[in-house]
């Protein structure tokens, strides 16, 4: 690229204008001036500071006056909203003028990152809005600083955009890392969580999973409880194993009104019961409570289909996963408290379908009345306990030549 014939051509056009430039009100004149600063022009050396990019392109006064231009956007009346932005995202487009609104921010932010939290929370929303549709592999050093020490800020505008995002159907949503990620935010978490599993009715299976996973341990149990039963009053339209998924979690908020539902819908079909299980115990190693009752309802529906078996190759040589994932259903039973858990294991003993787990009831009611009377038991971890029950032969099961699909 010949920059010298460039900036020449730019000053002959441009000078004339200055004024509008400097004011940004003709914005579109400085929308290749925005990309040149934000490094999406690869003709321009990366390594060049931004405003040397710039520099490239159009003389010392033009310069100047872009700059200013660049500021001068923020003001602007006439700049899309947070949800026109996210509609126009929705639909693969975007709005040029968001590049200039990101150099102007650039600009404010290496002056003055506090200055950037005292900006008007109406262009700070569009800002975060242009951060995510107007993409150019540019650090936006601003919105860090945002994340860190304006979170409601942040949320607040999150939660439009997502919300504009998905009445448009989007297939992908923008920013979805500040939930899902690794690297994910809690706070953002908190605020957005429910709303998205409100709306994002045709995410996929894995992130609904993801998605309810993080709802019970970050949201309001009455909340969450709401939007599904919102989402169930039309399981028409949700595919198999997410149907499942909301049945299964409003179980688990309200066991009395939904246990029924839940215990009719995976009936005894292993290909529901099986990622039944997994839903469950995902939940219960994330610390969700649930009653001694609640989990015996559960042994009874899942237990008896997958009974005691084991792996027959090689270093495996254990309880393959449906049954370790069974196990661990009756460990937490054992380690749960109240007077109601010994009630509870005793009515799973005299239930017919649990005869083939009898002396693992044996075994959980022992250690239950010795936790009880003894004062210096030591409760046995998860390896101790299945350790015991094997060495006493509570496993009594078949051996699993293939593992069950």
């Amino acid at each position: 690229m010949d920059f010298e014939l460039t900036r020449s051509e730019n000053d002959e056009t441009l000078l004339a204008q200055i004024d509008s430039i400097k004011t940004a009100e003709n914005i579109q004149i400085l929308i290749p001036f925005a990309k040149a600063y934000l490094g999406m022009f690869y003709v321009i050396e990366k390594e060049l500071e931004e405003k040397e990019k710039v520099k490239l392109l159009a003389n010392d006064e033009l310069s100047k006056a872009i700059f200013l231009g660049f500021i001068a956007s923020l003001d602007r009346k006439e700049l899309p909203s947070i949800e026109q932005i996210a509609h126009a995202k929705a639909e693969k487009k975007e709005f040029p003028e968001g590049y200039v609104v990101l150099a102007g921010l650039d600009l404010i932010a290496k002056k003055s990152l506090a200055d950037v939290s005292e900006l008007d929370n109406d262009l700070i929303e569009k800002a975060i809005g242009f951060h995510f549709s107007n993409q150019s592999g540019y650090c936006n050093i601003w919105f860090e600083h945002l994340l860190a020490h304006d979170k409601n800020k942040v949320s607040s505008a999150m939660s439009k955009y997502w919300a504009a995002m998905l009445k448009n159907n989007a297939s992908y949503l923008p920013g979805k890392s500040l939930v899902l990620g690794t690297n994910s935010d809690i706070d953002i978490i908190k605020n957005t969580i429910l709303l998205l599993l409100e709306n994002w009715s045709h995410c996929k299976v894995k992130t609904l999973l993801q998605l309810l996973h993080l709802a019970f341990i970050y949201s309001n149990k009455n909340k969450l409880l709401k939007v599904c039963e919102k989402v169930l009053v039309s399981p028409e339209f949700l595919r198999e194993r997410a149907h499942l998924y909301w049945l299964a979690t409003a179980y688990l908020i309200s066991p009395e009104k939904y246990f029924a539902q839940l215990s009719n819908y995976v009936g005894r079909v292993k290909l529901k019961i099986m990622p039944l299980l997994d839903f469950i115990v995902l939940m219960l190693e994330s610390k969700v409570e649930v009653s001694a009752k609640t989990v015996t309802q559960l042994l009874r529906m899942i237990a008896p289909v997958f009974p005691p078996q084991h792996h027959v190759y090689g270093a495996i040589g254990s309880l393959d996963i449906n049954s370790k994932n069974v196990m661990l259903l009756f460990y937490y039973l054992a380690c749960l408290k109240g007077e109601d858990v010994i009630v509870e294991v005793k009515s799973l003993r005299k239930a017919r379908v649990m005869k083939i787990y009898s002396g693992v009831i044996d075994n959980l009611l022992e250690i239950r009345m010795r936790k009880e009377n003894e004062n210096n038991f030591s409760f046995p971890d998860f390896s101790e306990y299945i350790e015991t029950l094997a060495n006493n032969g509570c496993l009594q099961g078949r051996s699993n030549k293939f593992d069950l699909r």
